[in-house]
């Protein structure tokens, strides 16, 4: 059993290939992927079809396995949960290359006076500009 199998396992659900194929694709990742990413690196193992796959990965969120991003266009990204019990963290997007970055380290605070009778799952801040990579090509110009 590989670790993708391995983490859908352990949710007490049923591993399909589809799932761990996706899931395998998310933990090699450098990046967070667009649904179109995702399809793009499955095409190397075979034929998936476009719908099954963005199934296999709401399932995937649904589970806790993996988060959704917000990107341009509010095009959704994926990227694997690691060690989080609610994904609480910023993420920063490039405007030049669209890229999509997790930042753990910058943790949102939650609104003072909300509620106490609401549960949060998840907060969302995401930071927009240009990346150290981006900033470079920019400069070198």
């Amino acid at each position: 059993m590989n670790i993708a199998e391995q983490l859908i396992h352990n949710t007490g659900k049923r591993s399909t290939p589809v799932r761990s194929a996706i899931l395998n694709v998310l933990l090699n990742a450098d990046d967070v992927l667009s649904h179109s990413e995702v399809l793009e690196h499955l095409q190397q193992l075979g034929t998936f079809d476009r719908v099954t796959v963005y199934r296999a990965l709401d399932w995937l969120v649904t589970q806790g396995l993996v988060h959704k991003v917000a990107g341009a266009s509010r095009a959704w990204r994926f990227q694997v949960t690691r060690n989080e019990s609610m994904h609480r963290h910023a993420h920063f997007q490039c405007h030049h290359c669209h890229k999509v970055f997790c930042l753990p380290e910058v943790q949102p605070d939650l609104p003072k006076g909300l509620p106490s009778d609401l549960s949060i799952d998840s907060i969302e801040l995401n930071i927009k500009g240009i990346c150290a990579d981006c900033g470079r090509i920019m400069m070198n110009r």
